[in-house]
């Protein structure tokens, strides 16, 4: 059986039978790099002269590397979506690459080779297991417009993700609660 589970930021006790912590991830990843910083301030950083006290979920300064987990609700609200953006490209001018990993795309090798160049020999998440459930409140219909718009755009990166996830949204057989249908306007704009 597969050890790696459903990716999350940092997994309770209570969660670990359900979730894998990015760390675990990233020590498979990058084997070589140990100086990664979880949720810790970038010190002496302003924008137009303010300083601000952003503090991304993981940090590399071998690599300068910034990787952020976009957990459900930086699909649901336009404002923190924005915020999004503004924090990637501060990061980006601080010369930072930014790796985002939406929550419904999960870490299997073909992800991994496409979000961080990177080839690996672990077999990751089982990439035939969908990321939404009715169960978890997940699905397309939880989300605002914006944040549609994205997870079509990040579904035209990993088409196989999409059809996998696809065909658990159509299992459900409701889609006033599964969002099929919005997701797939999008998919086809």
């Amino acid at each position: 059986m597969n050890k790696f589970k459903y990716l999350r930021e940092k997994v309770s006790e209570k969660d670990s039978s359900f979730f894998t912590p990015l760390i675990e991830y990233l020590k498979i990843i990058f084997p070589e790099i140990d100086d990664w910083i979880h949720d810790k301030i970038i010190p002496n950083v302003s924008i137009d002269g303010k300083k601000v006290r952003y503090r991304p979920d993981f940090r590399s300064e071998t690599l300068k590397m910034i990787v952020e987990f976009d957990g459900l609700q930086h699909f649901q609200n336009p404002t923190k979506i924005r915020m999004d953006g503004v924090k990637t490209e501060l990061y980006q001018n601080l010369g930072y690459k930014v790796v985002r990993i939406p929550y419904f795309i999960q870490l299997t090798k073909g992800v991994v080779k496409k979000l961080f160049d990177v080839d690996i020999n672990v077999d990751l998440f089982d990439e035939n297991t969908p990321s939404f459930g009715i169960k978890w409140n997940n699905t397309p219909a939880f989300l605002c417009q914006a944040g549609i718009k994205i997870m079509a755009k990040i579904f035209k990166i990993f088409p196989q993700q999409y059809e996998i996830n696809k065909k658990e949204l159509l299992s459900i057989n409701d889609d006033f609660i599964s969002g099929l249908s919005l997701l797939e306007r999008e998919m086809n704009s």
